[in-house]
């Protein structure tokens, strides 16, 4: 069975209009078949974006921003709103997700670039953001997390959501084996929030 973490050309790719609020603001963005929560603005993304726009965290992003596994483009779009100035780059594999992300992108007025790849590029960052795609396994998830650490600037952060039970200890250690100083600012419905720092 296929799942979003990959390219599946027969889904049905027609597309309709996903509608949600965060932050007081409201958000029109394109969905379709074959990419993450095509229904809704799902959980965890809600929660690492409320973290992120919040007073003390959002000024500390920067300007050089990765929405790594963007689905659809919803954390791009809505930092893009809060966080200005700001350049994203979206990468996934998920070829649909990426065509949906372009056109979201142009829909709420983003500047950004949009890479259908399942690695990091060779640019570095000031941020990396990611809902990590639990489907495609702990060897991907960790691979990602790897390629952070070597994707920031010093001084960067990578910010992850991701559920109790699907790991968020052992993510933790993980993300400090590598040499992250790691905090968790929140735990809401399952879900925790890593903030890992890269020394400067």
């Amino acid at each position: 069975m296929s799942h979003y973490y990959e390219n599946d050309p027969g889904l049905d790719k027609t597309e309709s209009a996903l509608h949600f609020e965060i932050g007081g603001k409201s958000f029109s963005l394109m969905t379709s078949a074959g990419v993450f929560s095509k229904d809704k603005l799902d959980t965890g993304s809600r929660i690492l974006c409320d973290y992120l726009i919040s007073a003390d965290v959002v000024d500390t992003l920067g300007t050089t921003i990765l929405d790594l596994g963007c689905g659809i483009g919803v954390i791009g779009v809505i930092l893009s709103r809060f966080h200005q100035p700001c350049k994203i780059t979206a990468i996934d594999p998920n070829a649909q997700a990426c065509h949906l992300t372009q056109e979201n992108y142009v829909l709420n007025h983003v500047e950004g670039t949009v890479l259908e790849q399942d690695y990091i590029n060779d640019q570095t960052y000031d941020t990396i953001v990611l809902n990590p795609p639990i489907r495609a396994g702990k060897e991907v998830i960790y691979s990602l997390f790897k390629q952070s650490f070597e994707h920031l600037h010093p001084g960067g952060s990578l910010h992850i959501v991701i559920r109790k039970q699907h790991g968020a200890k052992s993510a933790q250690d993980y993300l400090e084996s590598l040499g992250f100083s790691v905090i968790r600012p929140v735990r809401d419905k399952g879900f925790w929030i890593l903030s890992a720092k890269k020394p400067a």
